[in-house]
């Protein structure tokens, strides 16, 4: 059996695509599994055992050439496909003109676009759960919820060079920062300035010494934080692949950043997050933990303005109601005492954790 994934995605929504695609490869050990995906989604898969092979999808960045286009598409039509399990649902054009006689897609709520009410049960759900729904319309139950990213044992490597690079001791206490992220044209990024309040905040209160974590795009906001805050620092913006994002923050003590894939990334692999949220709703984004607890293993910290936190998957509110989000001012009411309390609480609740229990 072929199976094509069509997983034309933002990086940190093809993350929550992991459980659906784990219980998919369950149902069928043999089948040969294939994922279409951009250029900067493929650092989530690459080295996924669910998966098997990788077409790309041309970008802007990294476009083929018309030769190049229509190689891709001659080998999605003589692949013959048996299945196509389509996680986005603006390109299904793209499994029916390959010809693939038997596709599951995501369910959207009727007329969502325009009706209010149309996406009021929607916007309850996680994108995790929305993203099963195409493997659930095929009788495939979900029972692994976990996130799954796998670094190459070569970018573990590396990541742990480039801690030795910057001399950092094993009981030294590391805090991730990430300030940037591009999502929804850059409206869910909380000032530098305040950033750099938190991380004075956490170099005073617990001697942490900050990893500041990002891609490229990040850079600006980096720098601006490194040269505001007074703390120990490290800049990494920019100089780690996806693979070794996810290495590098195993065993650190906490990650906090914005709604963005570096944010859950850090989440997937077992690290303590405060995730701030301004327009994003944290009932569709918050960071997913598999049977974890807001408060316990993350934290969501938010504004209380009545526009904040409705922007949630699409399909949960009109369009109408997206540009609203965009205007929300949610994210210049977050103090940074809000996010250092959080942080400082999850700290807390994971030392409490490790301390034997007196009634045993």
């Amino acid at each position: 059996m072929r199976i094509l994934l069509l997983l034309l995605l933002p990086i940190g929504d093809t993350l929550f695509t992991t459980p659906a695609i784990h219980a998919l490869r369950r149902r069928y050990p043999d089948a040969e599994i294939t994922a279409l995906v951009y250029p900067t989604n493929l650092g989530i898969l690459r080295n996924n055992p669910d998966i098997d092979r990788f077409l790309l999808w041309p970008t802007r960045e990294s476009f083929p050439g018309l030769r190049g286009v229509l190689k891709l598409f001659w080998e999605l039509r003589r692949a013959h496909f048996d299945l196509a399990v389509e996680f986005c649902s603006y390109i299904t054009w793209v499994t029916k003109w390959s010809g693939i006689p038997r596709r599951t897609h995501m369910h959207m709520p009727r007329f969502w676009w325009v009706l209010p009410w149309a996406g009021r049960e929607w916007r309850k759900r996680h994108a995790v759960e929305h993203y099963a729904g195409p493997i659930l319309r095929l009788d495939i139950p979900v029972e692994d919820w976990e996130l799954r990213i796998s670094p190459t044992q070569e970018e573990e490597d590396k990541a742990q060079l480039w801690l030795d690079r910057y001399k950092v001791g094993s009981d030294e206490l590391l805090v991730g920062i990430h300030p940037g992220g591009e999502g929804l044209w850059g409206r869910k990024q909380w000032s530098v300035e305040r950033f750099a309040c938190v991380a004075d905040g956490l170099a005073d209160r617990v001697g942490a010494r900050i990893v500041i974590m990002g891609g490229k795009g990040d850079a600006e906001s980096a720098a601006e934080l490194a040269s505001s805050t007074r703390a120990p620092l490290i800049n990494a913006v920019g100089q780690t692949t996806l693979g070794e994002t996810a290495a590098l923050p195993r065993g650190w003590a906490i990650f906090i950043g914005n709604d963005s894939s570096p944010l859950h990334i850090a989440a997937a692999v077992g690290t303590l997050v405060a995730g701030i949220y301004g327009p994003t709703d944290p009932r569709s984004y918050h960071p997913w933990v598999a049977g974890g607890a807001e408060g316990e293993d993350y934290a969501v910290v938010r504004s209380h303005l009545a526009c904040a936190c409705k922007f949630p998957l699409v399909g949960g509110t009109t369009l109408l109601g997206w540009v609203t989000c965009l205007l929300c001012p949610s994210l210049q009411t977050i103090a940074p005492e809000q996010v250092l309390n959080a942080a400082v609480g999850l700290l807390t609740q994971s030392a409490l954790a490790e301390l034997p229990d007196p009634r045993s």
